[in-house]
């Protein structure tokens, strides 16, 4: 990845999209765009993601790189599953255009009936894994504007929606309290017992349904709330942050973040600030 540069975020544009069928808020989070163009390849590490998502790229082509290798995705509509391996990130080069469509915890398993667990930390999965073919060639055959785009994938999801599968309360609930207590000083142990269930049982709900752990899924949720700290607070303090969100000392922060970012924390707000904000608006 020698010859690939640090991404120009001054020539990103990232909209959030307007969800015309409000059926469809149980199962999608938000639907957002993302354009960008650039002369030569350029990358940007991926923060971590506490859903699975649907996109589809209609500029051209991009590719997905992790420790020095580099892949191109093998179509324009896949399933991007949930990441939580370190130093992940998107290569773009020419005219970047991408609608993405962030589930909420439970809306892909629900609406599609495929575990999580199947999709996390694999590459990007063709649309044939959960028997969407006709959504794929829909999307190649209409116009590449966002509009017609973003209806296409609304219809088809709202069509889904009289075979979806129920609630799943307990998640929501969990979730719930991990976010009243974001800076993890309360532990799964904790929100287990508050729920009166059993901690395996919880684990293997999770799993199945998100994809990932309880405690992956907390720390997921802990780190877009550090990223959200940095980039609303620039000037303060990096031990003040690092003891705000839980951390004993600078140090153990700085190894941490570095471990899920790929980069230092001083380095992500010196060089990164407008990539902080597209993360964060992408991980809330």
């Amino acid at each position: 990845m020698n010859n690939v540069n640090k991404l120009n975020t001054s020539a990103l544009k990232y909209e959030v999209r307007t969800l015309k069928r409000k059926e469809l808020e149980p199962f999608v989070k938000r639907i957002s765009y993302i354009e960008n163009e650039t002369i030569e390849p350029q990358s940007h590490l991926l923060p971590p993601l506490d859903t699975i998502g649907f996109t589809f790229f209609f500029g051209d082509q991009m590719r997905t790189a992790h420790r020095q290798e580099i892949v191109p995705l093998p179509k324009r509509a896949c399933i991007a599953g949930i990441i939580t391996k370190e130093d992940v990130s998107i290569v773009h080069q020419g005219i970047v255009k991408q609608i993405f469509v962030k589930f909420t915890p439970t809306g892909f398993y629900r609406l599609f009936k495929k575990e999580g667990k199947e999709f996390t930390n694999k590459p990007p999965a063709d649309l044939s894994t959960i028997n969407a073919q006709a959504l794929e060639m829909e999307l190649e055959n209409c116009p590449r504007k966002i509009e017609n785009i973003q209806e296409v994938i609304e219809n088809y999801l709202f069509s889904k929606i009289p075979t979806a599968l129920p609630e799943i309360p307990l998640i929501s609930t969990v979730i719930k309290l991990m976010k009243e207590d974001i800076t993890g000083r309360r532990n799964v142990e904790d929100i287990c017992e508050k729920v009166a269930v059993n901690q395996r049982y919880l684990f293997r709900l999770f799993k199945k349904v998100i994809g990932i752990s309880p405690k992956k899924y907390y720390k997921t949720l802990q780190w877009n709330t550090i990223m959200s700290i940095i980039n609303q607070n620039e000037e303060e303090s990096l031990t003040r942050i690092a003891l705000e969100c839980g951390f004993y000392d600078h140090p153990s922060f700085t190894r941490e973040f570095k471990k899920i970012m790929g980069v230092s924390p001083s380095k992500f707000i010196n060089n990164d600030v407008q990539l902080a904000e597209l993360a964060l608006k992408g991980s809330n």
